[in-house]
């Protein structure tokens, strides 16, 4: 039996916020023209759509998912393997058994739903022992349409593990500290220092004296009996008027309201760091409630001190309107669909996007659903010319038809 280390050391992990991601993704491949890499996205139709966004972009690039005919995906794996294409967009049902040494790079359009998979996929890079990429692009719409999936199952057990392997996901895709401890520390390994080959080592966060705020979070974790989770402690902490902080009574808790100088995002993140730095766990066969460690108690008895990563908060510069924002995740999927046709089309006839149908027009779609020109004709800002030039194009994408 070989026991060996889980640590890949020269594969560089970056995490970037997902932001117009086809152009970061573009942006990241420019100068790499000439190297092997995987592009893993969550569905088949994105997976497409990023192959031919890439192609346009005269990259050496093809799709790969299990819709494709065998011949289709053998011919693009054997060309991958010789060489003859360079970047191969896949679901992850590529990858199993490629033992391809000189894969750069491996980027994540989307987020994986666990770090097993992420580990995993992002281990294809770098198998030569040379230098390999692994960029994630982080977006929070990710871990929400993730989220709302995973409740609409039916096994409540499956349902909390997988609610803790996404937890733990966006937990690193937030982290404020070295990526590699992170990652190594889920998967059950310590590293004693920082990797120096991470977006956070090579680019570090501001720091801050952490010991006042670890103190509070640990005191808080400790008064509510180490028997809730993160979200709770950090309401405690905020001094939260909701049901379920009244219904046990941490409203009379000496660490209620303690809090208020940062905010709940912020004491998500510093939580989120304790965890990281081996001062908490989450106790999957419990809920995942926080629970503290040794290494708490000679924080708490003041025995040291911690310094954190301030909080990387960033505010959205642009919001969607109101009416946007009422949409239910299924329809607000489907109003992004019809935005991006809308842009499309916009650039094919060189006018504004809201020239062709504005955003009340989109919205009004993706709820009321259209399904032939009578109920198209009856949304309002659709009138009889945009019927006739756009109308077919729409309730194709509204009917789920539409490959774009």
């Amino acid at each position: 039996r070989f026991v060996t280390s889980f640590d890949r050391p020269n594969i560089r992990y970056t995490v970037l916020e997902k932001y117009q991601p086809q152009a970061q993704l573009v942006r990241f491949l420019k100068g790499r023209e000439e190297e092997s890499g995987i592009v893993y996205a969550l569905s088949r139709k994105r997976v497409e759509e990023i192959a031919g966004h890439l192609v346009d972009h005269g990259f050496s690039a093809a799709a790969y998912h299990a819709g494709l005919p065998a011949e289709t995906r053998k011919d693009v794996q054997e060309r991958f393997l010789r060489d003859e294409l360079s970047i191969v967009v896949a679901t992850v049902a590529f990858g199993m058994g490629i033992d391809k040494p000189n894969v750069r790079f491996v980027v994540h359009y989307d987020m994986p739903r666990h770090l097993e998979g992420y580990y995993q996929e992002t281990g294809r890079a770098g198998r030569d022992g040379l230098p390999a990429e692994a960029l994630l692009l982080f977006g929070t719409q990710d871990a929400a349409m993730a989220r709302y999936q995973m409740e609409q199952g039916q096994n409540e057990e499956q349902k909390r593990i997988e609610m803790h392997k996404l937890n733990a996901m966006v937990g690193f895709g937030e982290s404020q500290n070295c990526r590699r401890r992170v990652l190594l520390g889920y998967l059950g390994e310590s590293l004693d220092e920082d990797c120096g080959n991470c977006d956070i080592c090579l680019d570090p966060p501001e720091r801050f004296d952490g010991t006042e705020a670890a103190r509070k979070v640990l005191s808080c974790v400790y008064r509510v009996r180490q028997s809730f989770g993160m979200k709770h402690v950090v309401d405690v902490l905020r001094g939260a008027d909701n049901e379920r902080t009244r219904k046990f009574g941490h409203e009379h808790l000496s660490t209620y309201g303690i809090g208020m100088e940062y905010s709940h995002a912020e004491w998500m993140s510093i939580t989120r760091q304790l965890i990281h730095r081996g001062y908490l766990v989450q106790d999957i066969a419990a809920f995942s409630v926080l629970k503290l460690t040794p290494q708490a108690l000679k924080l708490l008895r003041e025995e040291e001190s911690v310094e954190l990563a301030r909080p990387r908060i960033k505010e959205k510069v642009k919001k969607k309107p109101a009416m946007v924002l009422e949409l239910g995740p299924p329809d607000q999927e489907l109003f992004e669909e019809l935005r991006e046709l809308r842009r499309k089309l916009a650039e094919e006839a060189g006018v504004p996007p809201y020239i062709i149908f504005g955003d009340a027009a989109l919205v009004e779609m993706s709820r009321a659903k259209p399904a032939n020109e009578e109920e198209f004709l009856a949304v309002n800002g659709v009138g009889k010319v945009k019927l006739e030039r756009y109308g077919k194009d729409f309730l194709e994408v509204i009917a789920g038809e539409a490959s774009f």
